[in-house]
Formats: C-alpha cells, structure tokens, sequence
C-alpha cells in the first residue's frame, strides 16, 4: 500500500509550509489554492461521487466550431462558450447576449436516467422532462427551443452540443477532474486531511469509469471523430491523467487509517454491486491505481500527445506507482527523453518557433523541475549527463528578436502579434488563476529552473531573462512554494540585475540544424533584425522554404500569417491549408506549387557590422536545379540601414515572389476600380 509521496516528499512539503510561514507571496500563494478547494471542500460525499458521469454522452470538443448563438445569433466560434460547473451547473453562456443553454433542466433529465451501476442510460431517462423551462406550455412555439438530450440542440442541419462540450470543460475539468487536483493541492500546503479524503473520493470514483472512456469512439472534435483520449481528446487525457497520478500521490498519505473514506467508498461498492469491493484503503489504492493509471500505460494511444508530453505522463505513473523500485527504469526514459528533445540545436526540430517548437522545452524544465524534489541532486546529475541542457534553454533566447517577436516560423502565434516574454519556459507572473496561472498544480517553477541553470552554465543570460519575466524586478522571485531560500536568491539575482539588466545582448546567430539564420544589428529602439527559414521539414512546417522577415523600428515589417485558422472545420480546411501554402510567406512559387520538403544549406555567411551577409540554398524545394537567397544587412548609421534581397531560382517556367505587409490601409492610386 503506497503511504508516502513520490514528488512531494515531506522535507518537500516541510519547506513549503515554512515559506508559507515566512513570506507574503507564500501565503497567498496557499489562500487561493484553498480558496479553489473550497466549493468542493463544502459538498458532501454523495454529491462528489455523483459528479462523475460516465461514457454514455456523447463529449464534444466544441459547442460547435464555427458556429452561432441560437438566440443572438453572434459568431461563437471554437472554445468562446462560457461555462461555470459551479455557479451555473450543466448550463453553457453565450459570451455576447449571456443567454445559458440548454434551455432544458438537463440535470433532472440526466438523474431521471441513471443505472444501478450510478451510469446514465438514455433508454432510461425521463424525455417527459425535455422541454424549454422557459416556455413550458405544449402550444408554445419555443417549448422546444434550446433543448439538448445530450446528444445536442438541432436546427434543421444545424446542431449545438451544448451538453456534449460541458461535460468535458465545466464538470470534468472543473468539478471532477480539475477538483481532485485542487483538493490535493489544498491537502499539501495546508495539512488539512479533509482535502485529502474528498481528493480521494474523486479518484475513486474516476477509476470506477474511467477504462469505459474512448475518446475515438465517443467523442468528437471539429463536427467529426477526432483522434483517441479518455474523457477528453488525446493531448488533454494525456495531461489530465498526468495531473490526477500527481493528486493521488500528494493523497495517498492521508488515506492510511482513513476509516470514513472506507466506510462510506465501500458503502457506494455494495450498493452499486462494483466489482471491487473497497473494504480496505489497499482496494482504494488499486481501484485508482489499476483503473486509471495502469489502464493508461495498457492502452497508450488513448493517452498519445505531443512529444514529450507521453513520455514525461508514462514516467509520472511509473514513479507514483513503484519508485524507488524502479528507479533505473524511470532514469532511463528521462535520458531518452531528454535526448531526443535536445537533438536539433538543442531542441527537437519541430516548427512553430514558439508554439510546438518550445512546448517541448517547456513541459521537459517543468518535469525536470519535479524530478528535483522526487530526487535532490537530480538536476545537477542530469546536466553533467546532457550539457547540451544549456543550448536549448539559449535557444529561444537567441531566436527572440528586439525581446518582442518571434520569427513566425511554423504552426505559432499569429500575424504581427508580439512577443515580449520569452518562450523557452512557461512563466507564472502571479498566485492567482485569473493572471494565467493555476497554482493548485504545484508545478516546478519556472524561476527556480533558471536559476539553477544560470548557476550550472555560468550564462548571464538565464539571469536576465529571469528579472526581465518578473516586470524588471526580484520581488517575489522565485515563485516557488518549494524553494530551499528564496529570499538568498533574490539577494543575488537582485546583483547580477544591477550589474548587467534585464535587457540580454544577442548577436547574429545562425541555427544550421533548425535551418534559421538571424542577422542583428542597432540597439534599444533601433535595433533590428532580419531572418530567413531555410527548411522545409518535421512536424508543424509550412512549406514555407526561403521565407524571410525583418523586424525594425519596433515593427514586423514583413509579418508571416502564423498559426491557421483551424475554427472553419479542422486543419484541413482551406484556409487553414492556405496559411500553410508558399504563396502565403516571403518567398517564391515556382509554376504555382507549394515548396516541397528539404532542409536547406548555410552556403555563405557573414556577421560582422556594417555589412553582414546569410546566403542560402535548397533546390529540392521547387525540384529545380536552383532555389537559393542571399540576404544582406547594410548598417548605414545607428538610425538606418540597408536590407538586400536577391533570389536566384532555376527551374519550372513561373516564378512568382511574394511579399506581404505589416498592418496598413491601402490606398489606390490611378486606377479605376471596377
């Protein structure tokens, strides 16, 4: 029977409640974790338990992806509905008129048709009750306006899942799933075991469904099937199972002489007739265990994500569940994995400069950052092992131009969007979820990260970067519940601040593997960049070989399109398709064909100011015999300079070279518009 924590060790957990102790952030840090367990820390056990439905819905992932408001008929396209488990429990809000739907009370349609296993069964269910509460008379003409049975709202072709997208985003990931992470989150920081029991009775219960759930067969995104997963689809199931294994491991602890939980889980076995009949806190750990974890790592494609985010939920499990049995096993899948992240120029290749491509950097610090606390010592370990650890926490340092854009190289960002915080970690700015950051997740801090990085490598940069995150300044750094002494590192980060800034001095780089090449000259406000992508290659690319851009004067003045507009009925949509296409970038079409896949050659550079030079070529992009740029940077004064563009191709019989514009209203000149 598992009795202690894995990644919240009790020296761990010790030091957490000291700097709540100690420190004001701390503590605020612990009262709005507190604050989000308490609307499940107040319902009663029963109500907990029923909050879990089963698989018998069908779950959507959008209301409906490029559709409307039955009522205002406002665009609410993709993940715009609102939603609220708590305030507003089986109900959906338009963001524009804020009318809820279903207009039905759905939750007495739903109770109408539960089984003796607690599961709904729509051949159950009561469909006297499917009417508009609104407009209850059977002559009214709105008595079925807004209703959902579960299966959606329809219009004659059109169909609103109402309830199908509820169940994933307001009672599973904010009453079930999400309050069992809370509930635990709550448990750590304050001690008090009534987290942990209510924690426990979700998990529970989760594990009783949970190997039912299919995603490919039950769920829908984009109108259609899309992909495997649990309760959500594959890259959330994947999370969400990640989360839940960390809960329970924050948990288990406190269910050791937990008589109640026994009496009252054991109590719903028998009258449910469940299989297992949890007469012991050892049947709990296996039902959670078995059912929820085991049954991921059975069925792996149900939990497939991108790359690493499988990889580090497999390594999660098996820790929780066996460590330190296994600890060689899990050391190593951590060098595999570390490994292949850091393969292309520290990272992994993929595009979406700061989208696909950082997310991977990202999830590997946060699971690093973890595997410190499960392990001290671990991270120094790790980085002896793979020094180039540093290269790839530098490369989003030296792709980040004026420290406001991203190349939009790739599935990432959007047209002109800025990008003034860095993207090689994901920052927490402050302790409250309304701020971006969900602190019940007690995940590694990203400041901590940096720091023992700064101190690993000896780079300033990391340093800098950390001041530059926090507004400027120390205060509040590192934002870590964990942290052995947090007011020490301020002392001196607060120092290497006043010596060097938060502003990091980056030169001309050239990332030959990532196929990128940024020239870089001018400071503060005059500074500017200009880029070429010469690869056409992995996952997340656009067949966007030879793009260029230039970022000056504070500008992107010649802005790619960026992420595609996936709203329109998927990825293959159009428009999606054409933000993918050459002829949306900086480059040249040959006979009106998309660049083929090929990674392009540095064949001339030079980086020294006032005249600096990059010079690349892939003819296997157009399958002609020459397809190369060279692209000069000419310093005429601190003010001004010089960008030449010459683009020699051989090969097919048009070429047509594109350029698109920043921001701008066009004015037409001597012609007659017709």
């Amino acid at each position: 029977m598992k009795t202690s924590s894995v990644f919240y060790p009790p020296e761990a957990v010790a030091r957490a409640r000291a700097n709540i102790e100690k420190h004001d952030w701390a503590r605020e840090a612990r009262d709005t974790i507190v604050e989000r367990a308490q609307p499940m820390l107040e319902m009663s056990d029963d109500a907990l338990w029923d909050a879990m439905f089963g698989h018998t819905i069908t779950r959507s992932w959008m209301v409906w992806s490029d559709g409307h408001c039955p009522a205002c008929k406002a665009d609410v396209p993709m993940y715009s509905w609102n939603m609220d488990a708590f305030a507003h429990p089986w109900k959906t809000q338009c963001p524009h008129c804020s009318e809820f739907f279903p207009k039905n009370d759905f939750e007495a349609y739903y109770r109408s048709g539960l089984d003796a296993a607690g599961v709904f069964d729509p051949g159950c269910a009561d469909r006297s009750l499917l009417f508009n509460a609104e407009h209850p008379d059977p002559d009214d003409p709105l008595r079925n306006f807004g209703v959902d049975d579960g299966e959606g709202y329809v219009e004659g072709d059109k169909r609103w899942r109402f309830i199908g997208a509820y169940l994933v985003y307001g009672q599973w990931k904010q009453l079930v799933q999400g309050g069992a992470c809370r509930l635990a989150a709550a448990y750590t920081v304050s001690g008090d075991a009534r987290y942990a029991h209510k924690a426990a009775i979700l998990l529970d219960r989760i594990a009783d469904l949970h190997p039912d759930f299919d995603w490919g067969k039950q769920g829908l995104a984009y109108e259609t099937g899309h992909g495997a997963g649990y309760v959500s689809t594959w890259h959330d199931a994947c999370e969400e199972t990640r989360e839940l294994v960390l809960a329970y491991d924050q948990v288990a602890d406190a269910m050791e002489g937990n008589d109640t939980l026994v009496e009252f889980l054991s109590s719903k076995a028998k009258q449910h007739a469940l299989d297992n009949a949890k007469t012991s806190v050892a049947d709990i750990q296996r039902n959670i265990e078995d059912r929820i974890f085991r049954d991921a790592i059975a069925q792996q494609h149900k939990i497939h994500s991108n790359f690493p985010r499988q990889e580090i939920a497999i390594a999660v499990m098996g820790a929780v569940m066996d460590w330190p049995s296994n600890r060689d096993v899990v050391m190593e899948m951590i060098n595999d994995l570390v490994t292949k992240s850091t393969a292309v120029d520290g990272v992994t290749g993929e595009k979406g400069l700061a989208g696909y491509s950082a997310f991977v950097i990202q999830a590997m610090a946060t699971f690093l950052g973890d595997c410190e606390r499960m392990q001290p010592g671990f991270l120094d370990a790790i980085y002896a092992r793979h020094p180039v650890l540093h290269q790839s926490y530098r490369f989003h340092i030296d792709t980040w131009c004026l420290q406001r854009y991203y190349p939009l190289v790739g599935d990432t960002l959007w047209f002109g969007m800025q990008a003034p915080n860095y993207q090689g970690l994901r920052f927490k700015h402050a302790w409250s979820d309304e701020a971006g950051y969900q602190p019940w997740k007690l995940e590694a801090s990203p400041y901590t990260f940096l720091w023992w990085l700064y101190r690993a490598s000896g780079d300033p940069a990391f340093a800098q970067i950390m001041v530059h995150q926090n507004a400027g300044s120390v205060e509040g750094v590192p934002y870590d519940l964990f942290a052995e002494d947090p007011r020490q590192m301020q002392v001196e980060l607060g120092a290497v601040s006043q010596e060097l800034g938060s502003t990091v001095e980056v030169a001309s780089v050239n990332k030959k593997a990532w196929h990128i090449g940024i020239l870089r000259s001018g400071e503060g406000e005059q500074a500017r960049a200009a880029w070429m992508a010469y690869g056409v290659e992995r996952n997340h690319k656009h067949q966007d070989g030879m793009n260029l851009g230039l970022f000056a004067h504070g500008l992107d003045l010649m802005p790619d399109f960026g992420y595609p507009p996936v709203q329109f009925g998927g990825w293959n949509n159009p428009k999606a398709d054409w933000y993918r296409g050459s002829a949306s970038h900086n480059t040249v079409v040959v006979d009106g064909k998309n660049h083929e896949s090929g990674r392009g050659k540095t064949t001339f550079w030079a980086d020294q100011s006032p005249f600096q030079v990059m010079r690349c070529s892939c003819p296997r992009m157009i399958d002609g015999r020459l397809f190369e740029r060279t692209v000069i940077l000419v310093d005429v004064s601190d003010e001004s300079f010089y960008l030449f563009d010459v683009f020699r191709v051989a090969g097919g019989h048009d070429h047509a070279k594109f350029f698109h514009s920043p921001f701008g209203t066009v004015t037409p000149a001597g012609l007659n518009l017709q």
